[in-house]
C-alpha cells in the first residue's frame, strides 16, 4: 500500500503563492487603471460639456443685444470718443491692450494681414432698452426711444495672461444708465407738451401702457461727438428744459455713467476663463488677428470684427473659454457667430 502524496496533502508551495499573489495583484493594478482612467475620461467629457455651454450662453447673449443695436462703434473717432466718456469707475479694470474693431465697410470678415488688420478684441455697441410712449394733457401722443450703451471687454485674473498658461482672462459686460433718443425729443414742437414728457423720463412715471421704466437723466445725440456742445445733454428738474452743460452735480463735461447694476466677470464664477494667446495653437486663439504678446497681449480668445455698409453690417463674434480646473487635460471650446445688425 502506496503512503499519500504528502505534496497535495500540504497545499501550494510558497513560491506557488507568490507567484499567484503577484498575478491576482497585476490584474487587480489593470482593473484599477481601467476605472481610472475611465472615470478621467468622464470627468473630461463633462469639463469639455461645461466649457461649450458656457461659451455658447455668452455668445448667445451678444448676438441677442445685438439684434436690437441701433449703432455700433468702431476704433475710430466717434467710438474711440464715446469710450472715452463711458465712466467705468467700480468695475473691472480693461486690459491695457483692449481695441475695438475697425469697421470696414468694403471687407468681408477675413484673417488681419500686416499693417490692415480690422479685429477688434472688444465689442462696444448701442442698443435699444424700450420704446417709451406718453400722452401729454394736451392730447399729444409721443414715441421717446431709450437707449444704452452695452460693453464688453477683457480683464485681468489670476495674474493676467502669462507664457505656458491657457488662462488668466475674465469677460466683463457694462451698461450704462439709459440715453434718451434726442432726434425722440427735438420733433416735440410744443414747450408745454416737452415739459411734460421729461418730467415723465426724469421721474420714471408710467407711460401710457402702464409700463414704468428706470429713471432717465440724459439726452444723447447719436452719431454725434461728445464733445461738440449739444451732443449730450441734461435734463433740468428746475425748469423741465434741458441743459447744455451739467447740472445737479453732474460732471464737466459730461460723463456717461455705468448702470448701478453691479459689473463683474461673467466666467469666474463659473470656473472658466478666456483662454489667452499662450493656449495651445489647437484652442484656436488668434484665428482672425494677428497675435501680440507685447505687454499684455492680443487679441487672445476674443475677437470682433464689424465689416459691410451700414445698411448690411455683420458683426463676427469669436470666443474661446478654457475650463479653469488644472486636472487632466484642459477643456476649451471655440464658437463664432456671424450677427446681421444695423447701424442707424
Amino acid at each position: 500500500m502506496h503512503a499519500p502524496n504528502r505534496r497535495a496533502a500540504a497545499g501550494f508551495s510558497m513560491i506557488e503563492l507568490v507567484i499567484v499573489s503577484s498575478l491576482l495583484g497585476l490584474m487587480i493594478l489593470a482593473v484599477s487603471t481601467l476605472a481610472i482612467s475611465g472615470g478621467d475620461a468622464q470627468e473630461y467629457a463633462r469639463r469639455l460639456n461645461r466649457a461649450t455651454e458656457i461659451t455658447q450662453d455668452l455668445i448667445d447673449e451678444m448676438r441677442l443685444e445685438l439684434v436690437s443695436s441701433v449703432r455700433l462703434f468702431g476704433n475710430d473717432t466717434e467710438g474711440l470718443a464715446n469710450l472715452g466718456v463711458f465712466d467705468l469707475a467700480g468695475a473691472p479694470v480693461p486690459i491695457d491692450s483692449q481695441r475695438l474693431p475697425t469697421i470696414d465697410v468694403d471687407e468681408t470678415l477675413r484673417v488681419d494681414t500686416s499693417g490692415d488688420e480690422i479685429t477688434g478684441n472688444s465689442l462696444f455697441f448701442t442698443r435699444l432698452a424700450w420704446n417709451d410712449r406718453f400722452e401729454c394733457t394736451s392730447g399729444g401722443d409721443y414715441l421717446i426711444d431709450v437707449y444704452r450703451w452695452v460693453h464688453y471687454y477683457l480683464t485681468e485674473e489670476e495674474g493676467g495672461p502669462t507664457p505656458g498658461n491657457p488662462i488668466g482672462l475674465n469677460i466683463v459686460r457694462v451698461f450704462s444708465e439709459p440715453l434718451v433718443d434726442a432726434a425722440s425729443l427735438d420733433r416735440i414742437s410744443d414747450p408745454s407738451d416737452l415739459g411734460e414728457v421729461l418730467e415723465h423720463l426724469h421721474e420714471a412715471t408710467p407711460d401710457a401702457n402702464g409700463i414704468t421704466h428706470s429713471p432717465c437723466d440724459l439726452v444723447w445725440v447719436r452719431g454725434a461727438l461728445p464733445s461738440v456742445l449739444g451732443t449730450i445733454r441734461q435734463i433740468d428738474a428746475s425748469t423741465w428744459t434741458l441743459s447744455d452743460t451739467p447740472v445737479d452735480g453732474r460732471d464737466d463735461p459730461f460723463e456717461v455713467e455705468r448702470s448701478e447694476a453691479v459689473a463683474t466677470g461673467l466666467l469666474s464664477y463659473r470656473h472658466h476663463s478666456v483662454a489667452t494667446n499662450h493656449a495651445r495653437s489647437s484652442f484656436g486663439v488668434g484665428r482672425y488677428g494677428l497675435i501680440d504678446n507685447d505687454n499684455d497681449g492680443f487679441p487672445h480668445g476674443f475677437e470682433v470684427q464689424m465689416v459691410g455698409t451700414s445698411a448690411a453690417r455683420q458683426v463676427l463674434l469669436h470666443l474661446v473659454v478654457a475650463s479653469t480646473h488644472r486636472r487632466g487635460q484642459w477643456a476649451w471650446s471655440d464658437l463664432q457667430v456671424v450677427v446681421d445688425t444695423r447701424d442707424l
